[in-house]
């Protein structure tokens, strides 16, 4: 929960929240351009678009505590991404793609579920700090999405041959 100021402008919990879910979809990205080839890349793909809907979301709740809002894609398009859901960086989680790996399937695979229970963790103690505030219901929805995402992780387990 370091990643937010908890004590801020809801609209700037939600643009960090936004924010974040570029990082993971930057993230999946990169993942697809050096593995796109391999059959976990579909699922890899999977995740990258729902990070993009997860950021969907999270701007309807956005929207509502600032109407005057850009749209969404032009909002998007300039978010940096820098840091994944979960906290971690995505300069980080180039070099882990960028190291040596004994089987690059089963460590992204691995590295994705554990991105995607953190972002379960992180937006399930948001919900919690924000309970019977407005901004539950938002962090809720996005935690409960996240559960979906690490089933599509797990399910790419199943094409890694270690």
């Amino acid at each position: 929960m370091a990643a937010f100021s908890l004590h801020g402008d809801p609209k700037n919990i939600l643009y960090r929240a936004m924010d974040m879910e570029k990082g993971a979809y930057i993230f999946y990205s990169e993942v697809l351009a050096r593995h796109r080839e391999q059959e976990f890349a579909r699922f890899i793909d999977l995740l990258a678009r729902a990070e993009e809907g997860h950021a969907r979301l999270i701007y309807h709740y956005y929207q509502q505590e600032y109407p005057e809002a850009e749209p969404f894609d032009a909002l998007y398009a300039t978010l940096p991404g820098e840091v994944l859901e979960g906290g971690r960086s995505v300069t980080a989680m180039r070099q882990f793609l960028d190291g040596e790996h004994d089987d690059p399937c089963l460590d992204i695979v691995e590295l994705s579920i554990s991105i995607e229970y953190a972002a379960y963790d992180l937006y399930r103690n948001m919900a919690d700090y924000f309970a019977e505030r407005p901004m539950e219901e938002a962090f809720l929805s996005i935690a409960q999405a996240e559960k979906e995402h690490m089933r599509i992780a797990a399910e790419a387990l199943s094409f890694c041959h270690s």
